[in-house]
């Protein structure tokens, strides 16, 4: 009988030293959101379009002008880290992140959705393996916004599989490459996208540059009917403090940079007979934020995208061609990590051909991070 304990011990062991050298946190968030939209000469043809403010899914002349209210606590989220000490003054981190994004569930009973990944990646020694954020994104210069994402046709947001290396202020990485708008969406190629930024600290002014190189690919139905293409970009972006205030910027331009920019609002690439032709995509936003006292704040927010296609270009549906949105909001913390909030924004898609759509939404949010 006396066996059993010791043997229990021994087995848990090895986790009790490992433990010892290893830090364990967790944190992450809840979040509610209610959205009341109206779409005039279209309507949202996604799901995730009906949540926050997804530029291609909004379609031009699907129906009359409709009004849908939406209610969901999908975006909250859940991460666990761990920092290991290996000695040398050096760790090993992890990270994984999940929300609930992901597929399932309905609005008739139950509203249960499938566990998204959204971060697994590694670090050690200036070596980050794994899923995360692109080298080619500055999250600090995201603007604070009850939608999930705010000026989302004009910022560059993207997570995918990455090997990246940073040296002080300046980081390299190889990313997941992918061509959108040709062929399946699927054409990957033999190269990865090659991503650098640096860190620029300017008095009050925190910026990345960023640069982007990337093959575009297309797999045709025979081996003679492949092409390839090369893509670039480049992005400046940043954060200004002005007293308690703040104001954050950023600006893209490039040749083949859609699925980069505004959620995939571009494509990549598209067929001019047997040649690949990459997309021009200019994208920008500008967000001032003004705290009233020490619980509320509000924000001001314009983006813009603006996309060009070759003139013979083909097409199995309209391409975004430019896309607006404005919005303003008023958050309030009573208490540490705990935020109310309401916004309302507009936005305007148009497409090749000139066909457009407009969407007003109201936003009610309640946030709190642990």
């Amino acid at each position: 009988m006396r066996k059993t304990p010791l043997i229990l011990m021994a087995a848990a062991l090895p986790m009790a030293v490992n433990a010892a050298n290893t830090e364990f946190s967790f944190g992450g968030f809840i979040k509610m959101d209610a959205m009341l939209s109206s779409y005039s000469d279209g309507n949202v043809n996604d799901g995730l379009g009906r949540e926050f403010y997804v530029p291609s899914t909004i379609q031009p002349g699907t129906e009359p002008d409709t009004t849908e209210l939406d209610m969901t606590a999908r975006t909250s989220r859940f991460n666990f880290k761990t920092v290991t000490d290996v000695g040398n003054d050096k760790s090993v981190t992890t990270f994984i992140e999940l929300d609930f994004e992901g597929a399932g569930g309905n609005e008739v009973v139950s509203n249960s959705y499938g566990p998204r990944l959204r971060h697994a990646f590694i670090k050690y020694d200036g070596l980050l393996v794994g899923q995360t954020w692109s080298n080619f994104m500055n999250v600090g210069a995201l603007p604070e916004s009850a939608d999930f994402i705010g000026p989302s046709e004009s910022t560059v947001f993207i997570r995918q599989s990455q090997v990246r290396y940073t040296m002080g202020d300046l980081a390299i990485a190889l990313e997941n490459p992918q061509t959108t708008g040709a062929g399946d969406s699927g054409d990957n190629g033999m190269i990865p996208d090659i991503t650098a930024s640096y860190k620029i600290k300017a008095g009050n002014a925190d910026l990345v540059a960023a640069a982007l190189v990337r093959q575009l690919t297309y797999d045709g139905a025979l081996e003679d009917d492949d092409t390839t293409t090369i893509g670039y970009g480049v992005n400046l972006s940043g954060k200004v403090m002005i007293g308690k205030d703040d104001l954050k910027f950023s600006a893209t331009a490039g040749s083949g940079v859609g699925r980069y920019v505004g959620l995939g609002a571009v494509a990549d690439a598209s067929l001019v007979g047997d040649d690949l032709e990459a997309s021009e995509t200019t994208a920008a936003f500008i967000s001032y934020r003004h705290h009233w006292n020490s619980e509320w704040r509000s924000s001001l927010i314009y983006g813009m995208l603006s996309a060009d296609y070759d003139d013979d270009a083909t097409f199995t549906s309209a391409p975004v061609t430019d896309a607006s949105s404005v919005r303003v909001n008023v958050m309030r913390s009573p208490v540490a990590k705990l935020t109310y909030g309401a916004e309302f924004s507009t936005a305007t898609v148009e497409r090749e051909g000139g066909d457009e759509a407009s969407m007003n939404r109201i936003y009610f949010t309640t946030k709190y991070a642990f």
